[in-house]
């Protein structure tokens, strides 16, 4: 017994960029400085085969990438192209003692390209941007201890051949760098949905180990930017997802609490904030989202979303300076099902 899969798939994508000064914070029109077309046409296909061995399932992958990229400066007419090939295998298997109780495992070779604009420059040259490589394993189980509950634990290695991240700045004086990097750690999923209308959901990663293997690298001249064995930038150990809702009749509510752990935003791992805001330590936050429904019959229901809804403000990415997260939004709707 088993099942066989295949599958192919196209993606065909095309940016008309345009960039335009302005010389007063309220003008709506001034100076272009940036043309640009870029185009991207993808190509993909896999085969796989579940191979069932009673209470085991044990089933191989293997998947094609082509990748093609353009970029064409319309303000010069200078251009170039360049191309992405790979083979991406892998392998997963299952085991089922009971009903109730899932044991998992999977080994794949990851992959990922590198954009347009890293790529190929705005001159038309090509940049040696290698693309993203890494070897994926995972081993966890799932599990229904009591009826409506349901919990999943998993442990991941992703160790990358080669992982292509942004500095402190994205292009200028730390443009693209990539290196070698090793993430490792838990994850642990939890769902609950009582006979009394409440129900829960948690989503929790530990990530102890985001290490760079060796120092990364500026991908135009090759100079280092950042040291072996710092931990990697925008890698925070702890990510934790709370819901608590409850749902009686028409009605459901939910109240959802969002916590980042703190995270490095540069190869050096520094800490103390620097004057213009590139580098230096985010700091730890958590956001609190809320949601009411009521649903007046099978076709019309209304809501009332907010997300961030004490206001928080918080730093979410330092690349270009600081930015900070979304400000609290509030939103009401009514949906209608045809």
């Amino acid at each position: 017994m088993g099942e066989f899969q295949a599958g192919i798939r196209t993606h065909f994508e095309e940016q008309d960029r345009k960039q335009i000064n302005g010389t007063t914070p309220t003008a709506r029109t001034g100076t272009l400085v940036e043309n640009n077309l870029r185009k991207t046409s993808a190509y993909s296909g896999f085969i796989a085969n579940r191979f069932d061995f009673g209470q085991f399932s044990v089933t191989p992958i293997a998947r094609y990438e082509s990748i093609k990229m353009e970029r064409t400066n319309r303000l010069t007419g200078l251009g170039g192209e360049s191309s992405v090939h790979a083979f991406t295998p892998g392998i997963g298997a299952t085991w089922n003692p009971m009903p109730t109780l899932t044991v998992f495992t999977s080994l794949h070779k990851g992959f990922a390209p590198p954009r347009v604009e890293d790529l190929v420059g705005n001159t038309g040259t090509v940049t040696d941007v290698d693309y993203e490589k890494s070897l994926n394993f995972e081993f966890g189980v799932r599990t229904q201890p009591l009826k409506g509950i349901s919990v999943q634990a998993a442990y991941f290695r992703n160790d990358y051949d080669n992982l292509v991240a942004v500095g402190s700045i994205a292009g200028g004086s730390t443009p693209l760098s990539q290196g070698k990097a090793l993430f490792e750690g838990l994850e642990l999923a939890a769902t609950a949905e009582l006979s009394n209308g409440i129900f829960s959901r948690m989503a929790y990663t530990w990530l102890p180990t985001a290490e760079q293997t060796e120092a990364f690298r500026n991908v135009a001249n090759g100079a280092i930017v950042g040291a072996q064995g710092k931990r990697q930038a925008y890698a925070p150990e702890h990510t934790l997802t709370a819901e608590l809702g409850y749902a009686v009749g028409p009605f459901k509510g939910e109240v959802e609490a969002q916590y980042i752990g703190s995270q490095y935003s540069d190869f050096a791992n520094t800490a103390a904030p620097t004057a213009d805001g590139q580098k230096g330590e985010i700091a730890a936050y958590t956001v609190w989202n809320a949601a009411l429904n009521y649903r007046f019959d099978k076709s019309i229901s209304a809501f009332v979303t907010s997300k961030n809804l004490f206001d928080k403000t918080y730093i979410v990415d330092r690349t270009r300076g600081i930015q900070v997260g979304m400000p609290r939004l509030i939103q009401v709707g009514v949906k209608y099902a045809f």
